[in-house]
């Protein structure tokens, strides 16, 4: 079997999917004030680190999400594992600032693999690249050292995601900065270790590589050729949970979504940011 028809076997399900749930859900959710509130406030890391000990999500609150996506007729769901911020949902033995050893002291990515499977649908794991709590996320653009650094613990941390919880469906990337490119990243070793680990798994081409699926955010445009892509969207104009914005899009917005990726041969990702303890806004 060549490269294209590999992965045209494991595109099937993906392109029969057609809907899905997004997940941004971190630190940032107790500010309340977007995802990017730590950059755009410039949250001294100290204030920053604060939040993790605070952190208490209600148990359960996971489940609930996935009960939600099946009732939607959503068929995967991807949750942001590590977002920009540093925090790692998972209990990680490379990252100390995450979720069991800090204010949930629960691996909240196990109990996300457990609800999603539960309710049937494919799992997909979302991993910032970049990383503003880290020494070496701010300095690997201009310093070799730090750059390897920064790169080993990358890897480090999505070996960990591939190797603890089972099969992972999808592997979704985002925030490739300071570094901007695949050599940079070394994404081509990257995603060889993700594969040999999670042979069916799809990555999205946010590793400075096309990979499986392209990902326009915030807008419906078709990739050419016949690649297989997915929208990301929000239901407001915010990832993260942001109480202040209130301009949801409705039910009719959502279908005429849905009908429009899916006459491109697309898949909608509609993102939801739930509170602080873990419910969905009522909206």
């Amino acid at each position: 079997m060549n490269e294209e028809q590999d992965r045209n076997r494991r595109l099937e399900w993906f392109r029969d999917a057609r809907y899905g749930m997004f997940i941004h859900w971190g630190l940032y959710a107790q500010i309340g004030r977007h995802e990017w509130v730590m950059n755009r406030e410039r949250i001294p890391i100290p204030e920053y680190e604060k939040y993790a000990d605070t952190w208490k999500p209600e148990p359960g609150c996971i489940r609930e999400w996935a009960k939600l996506a099946k009732k939607a007729g959503m068929r995967y769901m991807v949750m942001t594992t590590k977002h920009h911020e540093g925090f790692s949902l998972w209990d990680s033995k490379i990252n100390s600032y995450n979720a069991a050893k800090h204010g949930p002291c629960r691996d909240l990515v196990a109990e996300y693999v457990e609800a999603v499977r539960a309710e049937g649908l494919k799992v997909g794991l979302y991993y910032s690249l970049g990383d503003w709590h880290h020494p070496d996320g701010h300095t690997c653009k201009n310093n070799e050292d730090s750059r390897k650094r920064f790169v080993e613990y990358t890897h480090g941390l999505v070996r960990e995601l591939m190797s603890n919880y089972g099969k992972i469906d999808i592997l979704w990337y985002d925030g490739n900065w300071p570094l901007t490119t695949a050599e940079e990243f070394e994404s081509v070793k990257l995603n060889a270790m993700v594969r040999e680990l999670q042979p069916d798994i799809l990555i999205n081409n946010r590793s400075g590589l096309s990979e499986d699926f392209g990902t326009p955010e915030n807008n419906i445009v078709a990739e050419t050729g016949g690649r297989m892509w997915e929208a990301c969207m929000t239901f407001n104009e915010s990832w993260g949970y942001t109480p202040i914005d209130t301009d949801y899009k409705s039910s009719s917005k959502v279908l005429s979504m849905l009908r429009q990726v899916a006459s491109g041969g697309g898949n909608l990702l509609l993102n939801i940011g739930p509170h602080p303890k873990g419910g969905v806004p009522e909206p």
